[in-house]
């Protein structure tokens, strides 16, 4: 029976500190539906910063989730947290991607260009270095024979983060497909939505995605990703009696974004340029409520993720799965 489903039928999974969410998305004729989606409480303490404290108490819940819904065996595209995701630019010799990957392996695990070892990475090329300086500062190996070179963008994690989201999944009955990053997942649907709308996307834009207790913050421009950070909200005013949580969470956020907007716009910015638009991704609630929050931090257009009219739904609870129906997506 589940063998049927799998040629229309495609998942996505996103584990957070809190809960784990599993959305089930069919594509048909080029429409995105959401056909199922759950999402379950971990344990308090079972994940802390993306890193597993008790794999066994997340086994269990969604082991659990997974029996109920008759999904055991489903081919699921997870994802890893951000916070342990670096990026890097390098300029290479032009080569083909076999020779291309050695060269940043050896590059990765040669260097210090890391904060953690072990890595695993995947790489898109950008073309041509656009400052011939740059394209100089990293000499070819003298057994490339190639003489023009490219840019290369690099997305890099711990291999033990990886290898314990993917042990995870098959433990609670599933089996991982794919490993993706949420900023990724989410550009693919704004991608599509693009293909389908025939509307450009923005030249430069931001994805802030709000947690609780963390806020990952990614920008775009001319859409590849160029600036990842997770920032941790610190929660514990929130108990305060009559302190609102989401004004609380807005304050704390403004005064953080501010810092990287600064930090992006100066040193990580070729242009020096501003960021055009950001995007709200979250439970619908926060994303309604944040933006008069954020005005000291940024003047420009914020707005929700546009999920609801990807899968041209109304119910704007789907905003709170925007990452899982994104992962969905890549193998849609």
């Amino acid at each position: 029976m589940f063998a049927k489903k799998t040629s229309k039928y495609t998942y996505g999974m996103q584990i957070s500190d809190t809960e784990a969410k599993l959305v089930e998305i069919l594509n048909q004729n080029g429409q995105v539906i959401l056909t199922q989606r759950h999402a379950i409480a971990l344990d308090r303490g079972s994940i802390k910063h993306g890193k597993f404290m008790d794999e066994e108490a997340v086994i269990s819940r969604i082991s659990t989730l997974v029996k109920q819904i008759g999904l055991q065996g489903a081919h699921m595209n997870v994802t890893v947290p951000l916070s342990n995701v670096v990026l890097r630019k390098s300029v290479f010799s032009a080569l083909k991607d076999k020779a291309l990957r050695n060269l940043i392996d050896v590059e990765l695990h040669g260097g210090q260009q890391l904060p953690f070892k072990n890595p695993v990475f995947d790489f898109v090329r950008l073309g041509p270095p656009k400052d011939e300086a740059a394209a100089g500062s990293e000499a070819p190996p003298k057994s490339a024979k190639a003489s023009t070179q490219e840019e290369v963008l690099i997305f890099a994690t711990p291999a033990e983060v990886v290898e314990s989201y993917t042990h995870v999944v098959k433990q609670a009955g599933l089996v991982p497909v794919s490993v993706d990053l949420a900023p990724l997942a989410l550009h693919r649907m704004l991608v599509r939505q693009a293909m389908r709308t025939g509307t450009g996307m923005k030249e430069r834009f931001m994805l802030l995605h709000v947690e609780p207790d963390h806020a990952d913050v990614s920008i775009f421009v001319g859409g590849i990703p160029v600036f990842f950070r997770s920032i941790q909200i610190n929660t514990s005013f929130f108990l305060d009696t009559g302190t609102d949580q989401i004004a609380a969470y807005g304050r704390n956020l403004s005064m953080e974004l501010g810092r990287v907007l600064n930090y992006f716009q100066y040193t990580v910015s070729t242009d020096h340029q501003h960021i055009e638009l950001v995007y709200l991704v979250g439970e619908h609630s926060w994303i309604e409520a944040l933006p008069e929050h954020l005005d000291n931090a940024f003047t420009g257009e914020i707005a929700a993720f546009p999920l609801p009219s990807i899968l041209s739904d109304e119910d704007a609870t789907c905003h709170a799965y925007a990452v899982p129906v994104g992962l969905a997506m890549k193998g849609a």
